[in-house]
């Protein structure tokens, strides 16, 4: 490094630049409530390339100097022992590490990195400076303190003492300081290796309550800091050779928002306001949602409504009704279903991409872990808390297990996480909406089979989901021709294919959609209102007692959600009529979709969610009757044939009357205590 105070002095007058002295003046007015100026380093080493050199190689001494240099500066303010700290952004390229590339060679320089926060300690005091005194000599001693171990002097200062030994702690300067763990992002990552890791220290105004939310488990951060070495001790708390390496962090930058946080210029707003009286909008954002995938229209509106979601409600007793829309897609495979959810796992800001059979239930909700750094527990989010006021997609949802999916009900519902683990009692955010996928069990899907037959899902679980849809390979040589076409053309002409709309505008446009709130209509209201009760009326029986049910309050709530979400794509106020006529067709294309009894031709919502058809739940009732009757006549043994019998005569077929003999029998409604003869329990 050069002359100190020749440092000092250049430091000085780049802080007393127009610039750098308006922000100064400008800390000064809210100090100490704001006591950090954020400093572009192309503006140092642009003006003074020795300090920007300095500022690299030896990031501790070089700050100090610039903390000396404001110090000498006369701001408008009265406070002793002002202390203004001195965060730096935009790195040179050549100072930006991978994490999986950090090297010995790093060691006390200053280098940005970026990753996803993966947990988060508590914000605690920590130690800045230590006064300890000689008790012979009363001489004071200040020693800083850098390492998670207290530093304590080994010897007396004052040579005629230099007495060894334990020393007395008199006084302890503390500030604010947080333990963070931070993992490189996935595109970092090749093949089948593990993400690194690396715990990065923050402090001061890095952690105060409005710089805390940049540093949330799952925000994807720029750092910039000085990396440190830590001893690893061995098992016994004894000291070994061998360190590890951790960040003192300058400045965090996110480079990862939600759709309410990404900023948008006025040329942007107008951009979007302008689109939106654009008699295509609808068409156009759909067109431009997986371009490369051809077709399945209803699908990718039915995504664009989730992107822009509904409004989150709460009544006056607490109760959280949801905007967030769930859809579940089922269907052959190859046709494109993985590489929808990819693109919009892409498209939301904070999207998550997962599969089924990687994923556990703490992957998704969180888990509980030790800290090693800290030694206490700490939590690590698992991607519905990752992708909070996002979406996560799931791939190959059916070969998740049911505790697994289990765990994911609370959020999917309520759009929070409670953890009661290792003395860890909170609840966290996961307002995520889940985009879902799964493949049958036989492979095609079958229009007549019910979804429960197929599928190894809990109507539980099912009934979470506002929309269902099925994607399937039906040949046929229009629609093949155009797909062959689609496809061919996107392998040789890849720009061909380029949406009307870029992923950066329709992002813009769903965050600033996504800020309005349209309040429903009175006609808006009355047209959903009359779609559910008509529909709950088509097949209701004179006795309104075991009839079909094609639809539940859980579609009505749906409905309005997806109104909701069809109002903010033209950023108006209220819910329209033709809001309301999108969201009936879309509850009635997935009802229709899943919800076909081909045997009745009726829309039968317990075929799609409760695991039994209004259908197979009467011929199970008729059947339980006939069991009763024969038991009450002849003994509590009951022959099947005799049952056959009796069905047959009420006009089910011996199939039919086996298969519910079979489902009643794995229910435990009944058991075969021996072959032929059937019990009640």
């Amino acid at each position: 490094m050069g002359d100190m105070q020749d440092s000092i002095d250049k430091f000085e007058q780049f802080f007393k630049t127009k610039k750098y002295y308006g922000r100064l003046l400008e800390i000064a007015k809210e100090y100490p409530d704001k006591r950090s100026v954020l400093v572009d380093f192309a503006d140092i080493d642009k003006s003074f390339p020795d300090l920007a050199d300095d500022l690299l190689l030896h990031p501790e001494e070089a700050l100090r100097q610039a903390h000396d240099a404001i110090s000498e500066i006369d701001l408008p303010i009265d406070v002793e022992n002002l202390s203004i700290n001195i965060r730096l952004h935009n790195l040179p390229k050549a100072n930006t590490v991978v994490l999986r590339d950090i090297r010995s060679d790093h060691l006390d320089s200053l280098i940005s990195i970026e990753g996803i926060v993966k947990n988060a300690a508590e914000v605690r005091p920590k130690a800045l400076k230590v006064t300890f005194e000689c008790p012979e000599c009363k001489t004071n001693m200040v020693l800083p303190q850098f390492t998670k171990n207290m530093i304590s002097p080994s010897q007396c200062d004052n040579f005629e003492c230099a007495r060894r030994g334990r020393f007395k702690i008199i006084n302890e300067t503390l500030i604010d300081s947080q333990i963070l763990k931070v993992q490189e992002p996935p595109e970092s990552i090749f093949g089948g290796e593990q993400p690194s890791e690396l715990y990065v220290h923050l402090a001061d105004d890095l952690v105060s309550p409005s710089e805390r939310k940049k540093v949330m488990p799952g925000n994807r951060v720029q750092l910039v800091g000085s990396l440190k070495k830590v001893p690893i001790p061995s098992r016994s708390g004894a000291q070994t050779v061998n360190y590890d390496f951790y960040l003192e962090v300058n400045h965090v930058d996110p480079t990862e928002q939600e759709f309410q946080e990404i900023e948008l210029s006025d040329e942007d707003v107008e951009a979007i306001k302008k689109f939106s009286k654009d008699p295509k909008v609808y068409e156009k954002l759909i067109a431009s949602i997986a371009p490369s995938i051809k077709g399945y229209e209803p699908i990718k509106e039915a995504i664009l409504l989730q992107l822009m979601g509904g409004v989150r409600k709460q009544h006056p007793d607490g109760t959280i009704v949801r905007g967030n829309i769930h859809i579940f897609i089922v269907g052959d495979p190859a046709v494109g279903k993985s590489q929808i959810l990819r693109y919009v796992s892409g498209l939301a800001p904070k999207g998550r991409f997962v599969s089924g059979k990687k994923a556990s239930g703490v992957g998704l909700t969180a888990a509980v872990v030790r800290d090693e750094f800290s030694g206490g527990w700490t939590l690590e989010a698992g991607a519905l808390i990752l992708a909070n006021n996002g979406v996560v997609s799931v791939d190959e949802f059916d070969k998740m297990s049911d505790d697994d999916r289990s765990a994911m009900l609370e959020a999917m519902e309520q759009g929070t996480i409670s953890i009661a683990k290792a003395g860890i009692v909170t609840t966290l955010r996961a307002n995520t909406s889940v985009l879902a996928a799964a493949n049958p069990k036989y492979g095609r899907f079958d229009v007549y089979k019910p979804l429960y037959e197929q599928i190894d899902l809990s109507p539980v679980i099912l009934s979470r989901f506002d929309l269902k849809f099925t994607s399937r390979d039906l040949p046929g040589l229009e629609r093949d021709t155009l797909l062959s076409e689609h496809v061919l053309t996107s392998i040789i002409s890849p720009k061909t294919i380029e949406p009307e709309l870029s992923a950066e505008f329709i992002q813009k446009y769903v965050s600033y959609a996504r800020r309005v709130n349209p309040i429903m209509t009175e006609k808006a209201k009355e047209l959903i209102q009359h779609f559910y009760v008509s529909w709950r009326g088509k097949y209701r029986d004179d006795d309104d007692n075991g009839g079909v049910v094609p639809l539940t309050p859980r579609q009505l709530e749906a409905m309005v959600r997806l109104a909701e979400a069809s109002a903010r794509i033209r950023l108006a106020k209220k819910v329209s009529l033709n809001d309301a006529k999108r969201a009936t067709k879309l509850i009635e294309q997935s009802l229709r979709d899943l919800g076909t009894d081909p045997e009745t031709g009726k829309i039968d919502i317990d075929r799609m969610e409760a695991g039994t058809s209004s259908v197979q739940r009467s011929r199970i009732n008729t059947i339980l009757t006939i069991i009763d009757e024969i038991a009450k006549e002849h003994g509590p043994d009951i022959k099947i044939d005799d049952v056959l019998i009796e069905a047959a005569n009420r006009g089910i077929d011996n199939l039919k009357t086996l298969e519910l003999i079979s489902k009643l029998k794995s229910k435990g409604d009944l058991f075969e205590p021996r072959q032929g003869i059937l019990k009640k329990p």
